[in-house]
């Protein structure tokens, strides 16, 4: 089982080791990093068939360390949880990779850029193979790092290398949460290993509660929730293969896979699971607000993702955790299908990313526009594409919330969990809506830039081809069979399905109006009439401008928590480091080198000079014996 994150390393290191060093073997560094993921996802698919009923894998290594009387051993498990998570990360991860040759085959840092992306692969396989919280850790802060060094790919920029340093600073943030949750289960059951926290004592309720909300905290950084969402739509700055990794099949997943992972604390936690709930609604409907109106492409899709992952906290929080599972999946196909489409116009527009200047490109690029349009119908939860089954399941899981929690609370009639779904059902309105919208003024209409659109070669298109198909049947072929596989794994899933319950029925067919709406409505009105979509922007000037400038959040930190800190940040570098500890330092370097000057005056090297100074000196003790002598 090691040789499933093993052989992303070693090609880490390959590329970077072979190609690196002679340019004449740059060409190759993508084709030795997409075999690697390609031999993982290998492996992989022999372990997920090979795994028993009911059944884990465990393979442990060796000991690792002893704290606390807890003893942790460095091992892999593979059960159905992390089967799933594996043949995402390096299945899709592969296509991402092939992907990546045609995207970046003119650049000059190639080696180096494929052996981030494999060691990215390996960190991710490391957090979901891991058999404890602190091996799940490892990988939990490798994927941060590679993130890191992704993002700010292109240094050069100014620009690249913050956003590159911002999604490695607020992720700090969620990882001192997850230390501390991870510790609070030490203090109460002596133990991080997954089987024996799973089998261990059972916890008073506040410790489940406060070993979850650290969790949390942990998650929302890595998921991009409110309020540590901030950084993911600056992940714009690296590669679009690095975005469609990212969204797709590694980093935004982890807090996720996290929480699905740790479903005995969570099941245990009512408070904090309507808390989590509460927070993927607004930060679903949130994100899709502020994506209604931007202009680059993809960071319409990276304030989609933030909404998305906004739907999977809200089945986690809801106790659906194989339906979160299930869209964590479907969003993976139909994300890296939308993401790496953005990047085939990019290419073919001559690195153009604003919506304003394409159009009518469904002629330049038909299977550029085939395999987006159907991610677009996937996330959009129109029927029987992949998207519509996934988030429906959680928006009927929402609803049918019977923890006491979210029961309890009750605003003009409604419960809170009704309020939620009504929620996350505007927040699919709003999805339709922005996702047809950047169809429209991508694919129809005319062409309004300068360039010369073509279509982008077969390693490009070939795993856009694949994802749609996955995009557009996954849901209906494999959907139910996908639920029941995970159902063996989710112990607890707290919501279960009744297809004969009326109100289900009901539900989905809600669901699949308001999407039809949303969809049809934004072909309308951006097809036909756009010039009533710049009247209602004027005549709305203020909202507009509050929409596209993401409600003022990122001003409001820089403001509140940016500023303030780093001016007491430059204030401790005054007075403590330069104050106190260089005036220290320097201060007694100072009277040693006064001292040494006043010294080497009389160290001149001259002999007659020293027989002198001897001379007077032996004067000025027998003066001084003569006077206190008595003689």
């Amino acid at each position: 089982m090691w040789l499933i994150p093993l052989i992303p390393l070693l090609g880490a290191a390959f590329v970077w080791l072979f190609c690196s060093a002679r340019p004449g073997r740059h060409a190759l560094a993508g084709w030795i990093a997409t075999a690697a993921a390609l031999g993982s996802f290998a492996i992989a698919l022999q372990f997920f068939f090979a795994l028993p009923a009911n059944g884990e894998i465990l393979s442990p290594l060796w000991h690792w360390f002893t704290i606390g009387g807890a003893s942790i051993e460095f091992a892999l498990r593979f059960d159905r949880l992390s089967a799933l998570m594996c043949l995402i990360i390096t299945g899709v991860g592969s296509l991402i990779h092939l992907y990546a040759i045609g995207y970046m085959a003119e650049d000059q840092s190639r080696p180096r850029f494929f052996s981030y992306l494999n060691l990215f692969l390996f960190a991710m396989l490391v957090l979901v193979l891991g058999d404890s919280l602190p091996l799940m850790f490892v990988g939990w802060e490798g994927v941060g790092l590679c993130s890191y060094l992704l993002i700010g790919f292109w240094f050069e920029n100014p620009e690249n290398a913050k956003a590159g340093q911002k999604a490695f600073i607020v992720n700090r943030i969620g990882d001192a949460g997850f230390i501390i949750g991870m510790f609070t289960l030490l203090a109460a059951t002596g133990s991080l290993t997954f089987s024996e926290l799973v089998g261990g004592p059972k916890l008073d309720s506040w410790t489940y509660e406060l070993a979850a909300f650290c969790l949390f905290i942990g998650a929302m950084g890595k998921s991009a929730q409110i309020p540590l969402y901030v950084w993911l739509p600056d992940a714009m700055a690296g590669p679009t293969p690095v975005s469609a990794l990212i969204h797709a099949a590694t980093m935004v997943t982890a807090g996720v896979y996290m929480m699905a992972r740790m479903e005995f604390v969570y099941s245990n936690a009512p408070i904090t699971s309507t808390l989590i709930m509460s927070i993927g609604a607004l930060t679903a409907f949130f994100a899709a607000t502020i994506a209604l109106v931007q202009n680059d492409i993809k960071k319409v899709l990276a304030y989609s993702t933030v909404s998305q992952l906004g739907y999977m906290f809200m089945a986690m929080g809801a106790g659906a955790y194989s339906m979160g599972m299930f869209h964590v999946t479907t969003h993976a196909f139909f994300k890296a299908c939308l993401f790496m489409g953005a990047g085939s116009v990019i290419i073919g527009c001559h690195h153009e990313q604003d919506l304003r200047h394409f159009g009518g490109l469904w002629k330049k690029m038909p299977l550029t526009f085939i395999t987006y349009l159907v991610a677009t119908l996937a996330i959009a939860g129109i029927p029987p594409l992949s998207g519509f089954f996934s988030k429906d399941l959680i928006l009927w899981s929402v609803f049918s919330d019977h923890s006491y929690a979210s029961k309890v609370m009750v605003f003009e009639g409604l419960a809170l969990n009704q309020l939620l779904w009504g929620l996350g059902l505007l927040t699919a309105f709003l999805t339709a809506f922005y996702m047809t919208r950047s169809l429209v003024l991508t694919f129809f209409g005319n062409y309004r830039g300068h360039a010369h659109p073509h279509e982008s070669p077969w390693v490009v298109t070939l795993p856009l081809i694949v994802l749609a198909f996955l995009s557009a049947g996954f849901g209906y072929l494999a959907g139910h069979d996908f639920l029941h596989y995970l159902e063996h794994w989710t112990r607890k899933d707290l919501v279960q399905i009744d297809h004969h319950d009326e109100t289900y029925h009901q539900l989905e067919l809600i669901s699949i109006i308001v999407a039809a709406a949303g969809f049809l409505l934004a072909f309308l009105l951006y097809a036909f009439v756009p010039q009533l979509v710049a009247g209602l922007a004027r005549s709305f000037r203020q909202i507009y401008r509050l929409l596209l400038n993401k409600w003022w959040v990122d001003e409001f930190y820089e403001a509140v928590i940016v500023r303030p800190l780093t001016f007491l940040a430059n204030l401790s570098f005054a007075a403590i480091d330069r104050g106190a500890i260089d005036g220290t330092v320097n201060g007694v370097g100072n009277f040693v080198d006064a001292n040494g000057e006043a010294l080497r005056a009389v160290h001149t090297g001259r002999l007659q000079q020293y027989a002198a100074f001897m001379f007077v000196g032996l004067l000025l003790l027998a003066v001084v014996y003569l006077l206190f002598s008595g003689i």
